[in-house]
């Protein structure tokens, strides 16, 4: 299927030689075109400060179901009850899967997804999962 709306998680069905067939990207908006219908997208998890964002046809992309435990290991940022952010690696997931509900806020996409991280000064952070 498909991307239909902003914030779905999508991958390439056919990607190119060289290419990651499991790099999961994030859809920042969809544009409903009728000759070539596209999708502004940006990779998910690839350790740059700033991936970029990129338009590709929606027929190239196919929205995918997350299982939350695939992010273990993965470094993100949350944000932490009080409104703080901090960067770190998922240690833990408190549900096994969630229905992913994305919310666009000033600083980047938060998501309704809890987890647990560790920083780089071994300190543990729990909050909810954003992508900026």
């Amino acid at each position: 299927m498909n991307p239909t709306k902003k914030g779905q998680i999508a991958k390439f069905h056919t990607p190119l030689e060289g290419e990651n067939p499991e790099q999961l990207y994030l859809v920042f908006e969809v544009i409903e075109d009728v000759d070539r219908p596209r999708a502004h997208i940006k990779a998910l998890n690839t350790g740059l400060s700033f991936p970029s964002i990129n338009t590709v046809h929606l027929d190239d992309l196919d929205v995918v179901d997350v299982n939350t435990q695939d992010l273990i290991g993965h470094s993100v940022t949350i944000n932490k009850p009080d409104d703080s952010q901090v960067h770190g690696r998922i240690i833990k997931i408190n549900e096994q899967s969630v229905k992913l509900d994305l919310t666009i806020v000033a600083n980047g996409i938060v998501t309704n997804l809890w987890l647990t991280i560790i920083d780089e000064q071994g300190t543990e952070h729990s909050g909810a999962l954003i992508v900026n």
